[in-house]
């Protein structure tokens, strides 16, 4: 097993009976007055499975809107297709308004 680690993310590897496996996250502040904005990232991936698995999401917040969004992206087992589903949502504090998106 071994592990890098830096200020806004990591990444472990560990192989265990000719398997490996990779895990990887981040989370990085992209906040500039007045905007605040976070997004993170967590991947699951095997070289050796086929698998990978990623998971990212962000969250902005301003005077006027609050977003936030979640993207799931995979492969399929049986195509090795990437797929993709997204949920996303905003708040529009100045029209009281909320918008919300799904995609797949």
């Amino acid at each position: 097993m071994s592990t890098e680690a830096a200020i806004n993310g990591f990444k472990t590897t560990v192989s265990y009976e000719r398997q490996i496996w990779i895990l990887e996250g981040a989370l990085r502040d992209e906040s500039r007055y007045p905007l605040i904005k976070y997004s993170s990232l967590v991947r699951l991936s095997s070289p050796t499975s086929l698998i990978d698995v990623q998971l990212m999401s962000n969250a902005t917040d301003d005077t006027e809107t609050t977003s936030r969004g979640l993207e799931l992206k995979y492969l399929t087992s049986r195509y090795r297709q990437l797929k993709t589903l997204a949920l996303r949502a905003e708040i529009n504090r100045l029209r009281k308004e909320l918008k919300l998106e799904v995609n797949h």
